[in-house]
Parts: C-alpha cells; structure tokens; sequence
C-alpha cells in the first residue's frame, strides 16, 4: 500500500500540519514544507488510532465497490500466469514468500506484485490451517476484486474485507486492532493475519499484510520482506512483530483465522 490516499481521507490533521508549517519568510518556505511533510508522516502512525485507520479503509473498500467496475478478464490471465509460480510455491512448502515476481499477475488496475499483500496473507493462512488450498490464488483475486479491494487495487486491500472472505469460506474468525490482545490471538487461533506499519515512524515506508502462521508452537510471518525471507520462529507474535523491519514494524490490525 502506498499512504497518499490514506494521509487524503484521515485528512483535517494532516491540512492543519501542512497549514501550521508555512514559513513566515520566503526563504523558510522549503524547509517548512518537508518539516510538515515529516510530521505527516509521523502522524498516522502515531496519533491515529488503529480502529480509525481499518474504518476508513473499509469506507474506501465500499465506495471502490460501489462503482462495480468489471475486471472479470483478469481470471484467466491470473491462472494461466500463476502456473509460473508453482514450482517456487512448492519449494517454499505451499507459502508464497516472493510478492515481488508477481509482476504478471493484477489486482484490479495494478499488479499482485505492488498492493496483493493482503491476498497472499489470506492464500498463506488457509495454507497453514488447512496444508492445501481450496481456492486457486487467481479465484481469490477475482473474489477481492469484487469486494474488498481499495482505490481498484492501487491501495491494497481493506482488512475487513480479509475477515469477510475468510467467514464466508467457513472459517472462524476474530479481529482486533488492540495491540494488547495480539498475544492472546495467538493463543486463541490456529493462523493470523497482521495489517502493520513497516515504521511506525513514518506511514510513508507504507502498510503491509502479512500471515503469521503456528510451527511447533512458536510464531513464523511469511512474505514480510516479499523476497523469500520468513521472520521467526518467536514465541509470541509480540516478540516476532518487534523482530520485523529492524524493531519499526507496528500492528494495525490482528485477524485470528481456525477451521
């Protein structure tokens, strides 16, 4: 996900920001501008609550419905260019761990490559629960494109959307956007699903999705860095999500996922 649109609807404090920083003389005028563009930065993570932040992707994912453009084209492409994937799928034990080969596949007007982060942690998480996949990764794009993604898939995938697969697939679910009871969803469920920060100093590293499985107990994440690399095992997720992006990841949102 990039964060324009997000800075765009959270907007009053981030136009008060950008208000409050024009410089009093011409020639402050730069350095006034990137202070503000800073704080701006700094200001979603830190000073908009999690629950704000999930809502208001979920307005966006609703409004993105609303408009019901057709991208039923996509399907047949998206099988036909997941085959090339396979092999790397195996070797990685079902999980998909390299967003950045998806070039070839698309999410609505952009690429699984760029915003499909939320679909792999859905396809990662039924993977971990079930050891097989009861939907192929390109039927799970169509689904998402047809409700659940955000500005036609440039901004990813709002994370109610993510429950609202995973319920209707028969899955038991629960979501949180405390950080307080990510250690108890752990305890709770068999897979997770984190929306995070990569810095929760500066929503401009953008958001992230990624599935956080159960192996013997402890907690590993998949495709956090997109390149084949996993994070963990941890004993907990609050330890493995402090192991993530060198210490500056925070969690948005937890979605506990059972069978």
């Amino acid at each position: 996900m990039n964060f324009e649109d997000l800075t765009a609807s959270l907007g009053a404090k981030a136009e008060n920001l950008l208000k409050g920083a024009v410089a009093d003389k011409a020639g402050n005028a730069a350095n006034a501008r990137a202070e503000a563009f800073k704080k701006i930065c700094g200001l979603i993570p830190n000073k908009i609550d999690n629950a704000t932040v999930v809502n208001v992707l979920d307005l966006m994912r609703k409004q993105q419905k609303a408009v019901r453009k057709d991208f039923s084209a996509h399907l047949k492409k998206n099988e036909d260019a997941f085959q090339k994937h396979a092999a790397v799928i195996t070797k990685n034990n079902g999980f998909v761990e390299d967003q950045n080969s998806y070039t070839d596949m698309a999410y609505g007007d952009a690429t699984m490559q760029y915003s499909g982060c939320e679909i792999f942690a859905t396809y990662n998480a039924i993977h971990s629960i079930m050891g097989k996949q009861s939907m192929s990764l390109a039927k799970m794009i169509s689904e998402y494109e047809k409700d659940g993604m955000v500005l036609s898939g440039k901004f990813g995938t709002s994370p109610k959307a993510i429950k609202d697969f995973l319920d209707k697939h028969g899955f038991k679910t629960d979501m949180t956007t405390n950080e307080a009871d990510f250690d108890n969803f752990g305890k709770k469920f068999q897979s997770l699903i984190l929306t995070m920060y990569n810095d929760k100093d500066d929503i401009s590293k953008e958001v992230h999705t990624v599935n956080i499985s159960k192996e013997g107990g402890k907690f590993v994440a998949h495709n956090v860095y997109c390149n084949g690399k996993v994070v963990g095992p941890n004993a907990t997720v609050t330890e493995l999500i402090a192991n993530m992006n060198g210490g500056k990841a925070k969690g948005i949102s937890l979605i506990g996922v059972s069978k």
